[in-house]
């Protein structure tokens, strides 16, 4: 059987303390009568609500319980090679081999893929430094627009 839950003025419910100090001074153990409990300040606090705790929180505001939805959680986003990070690529533009061979060799970016290709690891996140730097080149050099850019960061995959 659940122990009951009091508030001292007003405060989240909780269990008694172990020893209560009454308003004449004197100290009581528990079991506590009531009265002590009133005395002390100890309100009993009304049932907690049924709720959901994968979808709800329980809350305490102005001396009752509240449940209210939790919050939407941070997408936690998975890590792309950076084979799957162009295939997004190429699907967000809608890029094909001959665009994309063409975008390889395009001088302007040359530096732009030696470094995607040498300093990028293999695995990378969304939230890599790197893949609005890529990108952000990418426009610049005309391969892409700010569209695709945040086309391509809202399809990004995420875990589970």
């Amino acid at each position: 059987m659940t122990q009951p839950l009091y508030s001292l003025n007003g405060a989240r419910p909780a269990l008694p303390p172990a020893k209560l100090r009454l308003p004449n001074g004197r100290w009581r153990t528990a079991p506590y009568a009531e009265a002590d409990l009133a005395a002390a300040g100890y309100a009993p606090a009304p049932a907690k609500p049924a709720y959901d705790p994968t979808t709800e929180r329980l809350d305490w505001q102005d001396g009752n319980w509240a449940v209210e939805p939790l919050p939407p959680r941070d997408p936690v986003y998975r890590s792309l090679t950076k084979l799957e990070a162009m295939t997004l690529f190429r699907h967000i533009t809608g890029m094909d081999d001959a665009g994309e061979l063409a975008m390889r060799e395009d001088p302007a970016i040359k530096l732009l893929w030696m470094k995607w290709e040498t300093d990028v690891p293999q695995s990378i996140r969304r939230e890599h430094a790197v893949v609005g730097i890529f990108l952000d080149g990418l426009i610049a050099a005309g391969y892409a627009t700010a569209e695709h850019k945040a086309a391509m960061l809202a399809a990004w995959p995420q875990e589970g």
